[in-house]
Order: C-alpha cells, then structure tokens, then sequence
C-alpha cells in the first residue's frame, strides 16, 4: 500500500478523506429511514406466498412421511391441512397488521414490527 498525503491533491485520496469524515459523523445526527406503506401489490404477493407455502410444506412433510411408513393418502391429507391453517394463520397476521392505527403503524401490541423484530433493536 502506498502512504500518501491527502494534501497532495490526489482525488481518491480526497474522497476518501471525505467519505471517511461523513462515516463518523455520530449516530445521533443521522436521519432515519422512513417507513414507507405496502402496496397492495406487495400485501396480495405476501398473502399468496404465504398460502403456497404453507400448503407447499405440508405436502412435501406428509409425502415423505408416506413414503416412509407405507400409509398412501393418509399423511398427505393431514399434513396439507396443517399446512393451510398455517397459511390461513399467516394471512390473518398479516391482515390485522394492517388495520392497525397511523399513531401506531408498524408496531404490534408486544412491542414487535410486522416482522417479528423488536422496535428498540
């Protein structure tokens, strides 16, 4: 690596002189990200994922518990009934995320996002 002084005038010297002053700044006067509102086409692609997935999972679970002891039909009905009450769950959780008031938006009664993540972290 080469040592040079940022007083010669090299640019990428310069810029990283200016990129390393603007990183430490503190934390306190950096502006947050705001939090934009779903579309709907993001809220419809979510609940349809959801739903696929759920089912999706409970048939591969109860195919491979057929295979493995022999009972057919029995695993595969049971487990893709699991999987779209898990689905059904999904889309309610996500569904009453959204009638949540302005004041509170993005925030649960628990003290957790949408995402499960908690709001201080």
């Amino acid at each position: 690596m080469n040592n040079r002084n940022t007083a010669t005038g090299d640019p990428f010297d310069v810029r990283l002189a200016q990129a390393e002053q603007r990183l430490s700044l503190p934390k306190k006067n950096r502006k947050k990200p705001v939090l934009t509102g779903d579309s709907s086409l993001n809220i419809a692609l979510r609940i349809a994922s959801d739903l696929i997935a759920g089912i999706a999972v409970g048939l591969a679970i109860g195919y491979e518990l057929d295979r493995w002891t022999g009972h057919k039909p029995l695993f595969i009905i049971v487990f893709t009934i699991l999987g779209m009450g898990a689905g059904m769950r999904n889309v309610w959780r996500v569904v009453n995320v959204m009638n949540v008031p302005a004041d509170v938006a993005g925030t649960q009664k628990n003290g957790r996002d949408q995402r499960g993540q908690r709001i201080d972290d």
